[in-house]
């Protein structure tokens, strides 16, 4: 009944969009110079670099193109773990995105958030201002989705769109330098210490995979989206490409423009000292202004699938009590599931607590409690290949994505999950989000299926 009664506001451009504006973040403004100092300034290991990184969302997307193409039901990530995995994995991974993955890092996103938004205004980069502007604009989105989620779907195109634009100028000034005989591809004599003995650039990965993660939040719209049956498994095949593409754009055009040396020395202003060479002084602060932007549409393609998660566990009865009803219902002036949203936000608040807390203790040195989610969630990603993987032994799925990617995916979440998790500051908040997980799942260990539900 939720699904005919839906209103299928979303289309396939928005959708795409989604994937791209969660993925593509601040973080590959500022990532080619440690990719080049990891590989000892070889822009062609750095290539091979962000393939490998890549894997787990280009093969990923494959996988979950064979669930998304045989359902349309709300819960994205849920509704396939129901039908391909177990209903108890079903019910396990949708606590897990609803009340950590998800919450967790648009936490840490909105705090960067504050942080450019300090740089852009010249205000004073303290903490406190950072984490509260982090929080204004938290709310602001989570109010924005909630009255005006069509304009909030608009607003994730334009998002994109703004992300992508200077991604692609990086990309064509590269072309342009190789075009005039002007490209740079030797490192100078070192002037910045690497270590590139053994298999080091391998490891560092691992940091660049972040930049690929959040994507499969974007099934979550499948029950809003146009035709979600075909335009879902475009959007997994089409928005994972098009991010590797333009991700080795910007590297390559970057790199080969200035130099692996100049970046390397440049560190984190880069970019700037290319757009102060391109277009004048007064253009070094614009990637700030981009990084802001590029982060807010992370948060807001976040809080737009995490609004809907709530009720989709609600009205798979996979909440418990009477506050699954609650989750479910939603109002009828905006056809929306404001008390999802609501639970959301709350949900956001309460770990943007728990990064605040890690922060200014200093508990996770250079990271934040969203790397733990992400290596969690790569792993927790594994049941859902294994399927792919069953479906070509049944006869629907064929080579390339039943078994191909599978496999690739697999290797990818093991090597970055594990060894994302193994470093010893981050083991203790591994254990606090299983705690967390295991408590909701004790609580709300009935539900569906003719269980009956507590309360």
């Amino acid at each position: 009944m939720a699904e005919k009664n839906a209103r299928h506001r979303y289309s396939l451009t928005t959708a795409i969009c989604l994937i791209m504006g969660i993925c593509i973040g601040s973080g590959i403004f500022f990532k080619s110079d440690n990719v080049l100092i990891a590989t000892g300034g070889s822009i062609g290991a750095g290539v091979a670099m962000f393939c490998l990184a890549a894997t787990y969302i280009v093969f990923g997307g494959l996988c979950l193109s064979l669930f998304a193409a045989r359902t349309d039901g709300a819960g994205g990530l849920v509704d396939y773990a129901e039908r391909f995995v177990s209903p108890r994995f079903a019910r396990l991974i949708g606590l897990h995105y609803a009340f950590v993955y998800l919450p967790s890092i648009s936490a840490v996103i909105f705090w960067v958030a504050g942080v450019y938004a300090c740089m852009v205004f010249g205000l004073p980069g303290t903490f406190e201002n950072q984490m509260a502007i982090g929080l204004a604009l938290m709310l602001a989105c989570s109010l924005a989705n909630a009255l005006a989620p069509r304009a909030s779907g608009w607003a994730q195109n334009a998002f994109a769109a703004i992300k992508v634009a200077p991604l692609v100028i990086v990309g064509i000034v590269g072309l342009v330098s190789v075009a005039e005989g002007h490209a740079q591809v030797v490192p100078a004599a070192a002037d910045v210490s690497v270590e590139t003995g053994g298999l080091a650039w391998l490891a560092s990965a691992a940091p660049i995979a972040f930049s690929f993660d959040g994507w499969p939040a974007a099934t979550s719209i499948a029950p809003e989206l146009r035709d979600a049956r075909r335009n879902l498994p475009i959007a997994l095949v089409v928005a994972p490409i098009a991010i590797l593409a333009l991700y080795l754009a910007y590297f390559v055009g970057i790199s080969v423009t200035l130099g692996p040396s100049t970046v390397m020395e440049a560190g984190d202003g880069s970019l700037a000292l290319l757009f102060s060479r391109l277009f004048g002084e007064r253009a070094a602060a614009w990637p700030s202004l981009i990084a802001l932007l590029a982060v807010l549409g992370t948060g807001n393609g976040l809080v737009l699938s995490l609004h809907r998660l709530p009720q989709a566990l609600g009205l798979r009865g996979d909440v418990s009590g009477r506050l699954g009803p609650w989750l479910a219902r939603e109002a009828p002036s905006l056809r929306f599931p404001v008390n999802s949203a609501l639970a959301a936000t709350v949900c956001m608040l309460a770990w943007s607590g728990v990064h605040a807390f890690v922060q200014v203790g200093s508990l996770i040195p250079n990271g934040d409690v969203s790397e733990v989610s992400v290596c969690l969630t790569m792993l927790l990603m594994l049941p859902y290949f294994a399927a792919a993987w069953r479906m070509r032994g049944t006869g629907e799925a064929s080579i390339l994505r039943g078994r191909v990617a599978p496999v690739l995916a697999v290797v990818c979440c093991l090597l970055v999950g594990v060894s994302g998790l193994s470093e010893p500051s981050r083991v203790a908040f591994l254990v606090l989000e299983l705690a967390v997980l295991l408590a909701l799942l004790c609580v709300n260990r009935r539900g569906r299926n003719g269980e009956q539900v507590n309360g």
